[in-house]
């Protein structure tokens, strides 16, 4: 049996939404890596920073209110 002509490679993998849906992962991960590895590279885990950001938004809008 040809892959080819079974069904789902003819409706989902040959689909047009499924092969945008590919192109558009590729390119955001394209465009992202290059901070990935920033990241890796200064051992600065993800979740640091967004609660670093977080601790100063808090700060910075607590300190104008009072």
């Amino acid at each position: 049996m040809e892959f080819y002509s079974t069904w789902v490679y003819r409706y989902i993998f040959n689909a047009e939404w499924a092969i945008w849906t590919f192109v558009v992962i590729i390119m955001i991960l394209n465009l992202l890596a290059p901070v990935f590895i920033w990241m890796i590279m200064n051992g600065t885990p993800i979740t640091k920073l967004i609660k670093k950001r977080m601790k100063n938004k808090e700060k910075g809008t607590s300190s104008k209110s009072t």
